[in-house]
């Protein structure tokens, strides 16, 4: 069950500020006024710092809890601090801050990224098995995948199904499109749709096997057979894939995805088999 962190905290961070009126709003401000100013001013900041937090597992990659959001609440501490200092001196009616108040202010929003952080970590959405149910589906996988194996060898099964299969619902168990990292859990594509496993991504290659794959970036393996086609632009290379997404490469692995002679849309041959 996917549970919305970002409305919890919005509504809780909202009630705080009402209730208890930091920053010398409970004196300053109207209780109606309070109603509507940390609302909107805590929704702005959800968003800003949503937008910080893509450029910091993008632009930095970090994307592991403990080093994610400390570096995302200083950032947000740094960018919000001085506008909501700002904001409040303006709507104020009787504003009486000392100096130190702005410092109070960086504080607060360090704490409240922080918190945000730890409750959206621990409420970390999941598509598939809840993490119990998944880590106890995983003997039972590992049963089946040998099953196959063995039937493999005796000549009933052409090859083997990937025992990365046996952790999806009966109704993804499809042929490989791709994988991708996403936060701590690894997303799952194939042919009969997506859903995301709490798993490394080396773990999850090691259980493809039967597909021919390959990693084409740290945080992405796709399936050969269902790359359809290859463009590159400024220098950078990217998969497009039976899904209609497209997977970036990562210099590291160019030279392998060269080798592997996928062809741009439309020319024969477009993924090596």
């Amino acid at each position: 069950m996917k549970i919305p962190a970002l409305p919890v905290i919005w509504v809780v961070a909202s009630l705080f500020g009402i209730v208890a009126g930091p920053f010398n709003t409970l004196e300053s401000m109207s209780l109606g006024a309070r109603v509507i100013f940390w609302p909107l001013s805590v929704a702005a900041g959800i968003l800003i710092g949503a937008a910080i937090r893509i450029f910091v597992r993008r632009k930095l990659g970090l994307r592991r809890f403990r080093y994610e959001a400390p570096t995302l609440a200083g950032l947000s501490a740094l960018v919000l601090t001085v506008p909501l200092y700002l904001l409040v001196l303006l709507l104020a009616a009787k504003p009486n801050f000392r100096g130190f108040e702005i410092f109070h202010m960086a504080g607060y929003i360090l704490g409240l990224s922080m918190a945000g952080s730890t409750l959206r970590h621990w409420m970390a959405p999941q598509q598939g098995h809840p993490r119990r149910a998944q880590e106890a589906s995983v003997a039972a996988a590992e049963k089946e995948a040998r099953r196959d194996v063995k039937a493999a060898s005796k000549g009933a099964l052409s090859s083997p199904t990937p025992r990365l299969l046996y952790r999806l619902e009966p109704d993804l168990r499809a042929p490989l499109i791709r994988l991708a990292v996403n936060d701590h859990y690894v997303d799952v594509v194939t042919e009969a749709g997506q859903t995301s496993l709490l798993i490394r991504l080396a773990d999850a290659i090691a259980e493809t096997e039967g597909t021919s794959g390959l990693q084409v970036h740290r945080s992405h393996w796709v399936a050969r057979d269902a790359v359809r086609g290859l463009r590159k632009e400024k220098g950078r290379v990217f998969l497009q894939m039976a899904d209609g997404e497209e997977v970036p490469v990562s210099r590291t692995y160019q030279p392998q995805v060269e080798s592997a002679r996928f062809r741009a849309p439309g020319a024969d041959g477009m993924a090596a088999q």
